[in-house]
């Protein structure tokens, strides 16, 4: 086992993580919200999409449901309609970000749709699929191997979905006005409804 290619494995992932795309701006959008909590909640189900989805890799079963597609339908549906109610609130609420409702649906609800839009989106496995084999280019040599492949996952996905919370929390600060709010909730509300179109169509 190659323990030295974690670093470049890591630093691919935060690299991706971090990249702007319908993951990041969901998270940016749930950050803003009152109840972090529920947010956190959402970014580990973002964080345990990707673990399983690396699972998937090293067991073989990513080459598998790249040619059975619709095994991935439901998540992708799920992801998607999970996205239209996301703008949905967005677009008629008309707080301002620090009393907005938004975001409050539960811990359990929150998890659950950020593993599912996580799941939904075709990139989250090929992309997987492809920086894999910088840790495992012959699979998983062993229990601690692939225990080590996880937690690196875990660890750089964390990094990045953990750390956007308090981030956006302090553009919160920022934009507190309710006339800005309304009009970047707007704009908001159609980036992730092009989003969840985008996601349908690819």
């Amino acid at each position: 086992m190659d323990y030295h290619a974690f670093g470049p494995y890591i630093l691919a992932l935060v690299a991706y993580a971090a990249s702007p795309g319908p993951i990041m701006a969901v998270l940016v959008v749930r950050s803003l919200g009152k109840d972090w909590k529920d947010t956190a909640a959402f970014a580990t189900g973002l964080c345990v999409a990707e673990v399983i989805a690396v699972l998937a890799v090293l067991l073989g079963i990513g080459v598998w449901a790249q040619s059975q597609p619709h095994t991935l339908a439901l998540a992708k549906y799920l992801g998607v309609a999970y996205l239209l109610w996301l703008a949905v609130q967005m677009w008629s609420d008309t707080s301002t970000f620090t009393s907005s409702r938004l975001g409050k649906v539960g811990w359990l609800t929150s998890a659950t749709a950020g593993l599912a839009l996580s799941l939904g989106n075709p990139s989250t496995l090929l992309m997987q699929m492809l920086l894999v084999p910088i840790v495992a280019p012959k699979g998983v040599v062993s229990l601690e191997h692939g225990a080590l492949v996880v937690l690196a996952t875990f660890a750089a996905f964390g990094l990045i979905f953990y750390g956007t919370i308090p981030l956006a929390r302090q553009f919160n600060r920022i934009i507190s006005s309710r006339q800005s709010t309304g009009l970047f909730n707007r704009l908001t509300a159609g980036v992730i409804a092009l989003t969840s179109v985008w996601i349908l169509l690819v």
